[in-house]
């Protein structure tokens, strides 16, 4: 099986792949070298578990996400789909500012129906979204993801997404992070309050701590 390199993070390295006909990526959690071997194998089989579990989960929520194929903790590898796209990342700074709103207001509705499934990210930053060519919005990794959430963790989950637009995307933060919120607000109804405040609480910790 031909793999083509496409990233290669502190947590796992990405391959673009074909089988059966189809682009698939090719998931692999690497060791750390600075963690005891029995941890180090325990957490990679775990995340890996997890987000082969949550990818699932995520689409009976709504949740765009790469379909999975299949599985190896042994080797702790994820065959999905290939979503063909950029990461919104990338894209946030090329488009007008009606398309990021329009993206980010969509970014915040995904979010919301993962809260509303009770269900958090733990990752949801720009990088960890893919628009694909009908701006579309695909959500991935979903590795430190977690189910029977809390208002504290959702709290937390809008928290990562405040300070990954203030650092990443900082000259662009306001008009993504007012549309994201309204977009997550609007399917979250009066829900959304309880998990706004925790989030400011969360905020006001780390400025204090």
């Amino acid at each position: 099986m031909l793999k083509q390199l496409l990233f290669k993070g502190a947590e796992s390295v990405i391959y673009r792949t074909e089988r059966w006909g189809l682009p698939l990526v090719l998931k692999w959690r690497q060791g750390k070298s600075y963690l005891l071997k029995d941890i180090d194998t325990q957490l990679r089989k775990s995340r890996t578990n997890r987000e082969c579990k949550m990818l699932t989960i995520a689409r009976t929520l709504g949740v765009p996400t790469p379909a999975v194929y299949s599985v190896d903790l042994d080797k702790y590898v994820i065959l999905m789909d290939f979503i063909e796209g950029t990461q919104f990342k990338q894209l946030a700074g090329q488009v007008s500012q009606f398309h990021l709103i329009s993206l980010s207001r969509e970014f915040g509705r995904l979010i919301a129906h993962l809260h509303e499934g009770n269900v958090v990210h733990g990752d949801p930053t720009t990088s960890n979204v893919i628009v694909d060519e009908k701006s579309h919005l695909w959500i991935v990794d979903f590795g430190l993801s977690e189910m029977n959430a809390t208002t504290e963790m959702k709290g937390v989950d809008l928290h990562l997404i405040h300070r990954a637009l203030e650092t990443t995307h900082w000259n662009l933060q306001e008009d993504m992070l007012d549309a994201m919120l309204e977009g997550y607000v609007a399917i979250m109804k009066d829900s959304a309050e309880p998990i706004l405040s925790r989030m400011k609480e969360i905020r006001e910790r780390g400025r204090y701590h």
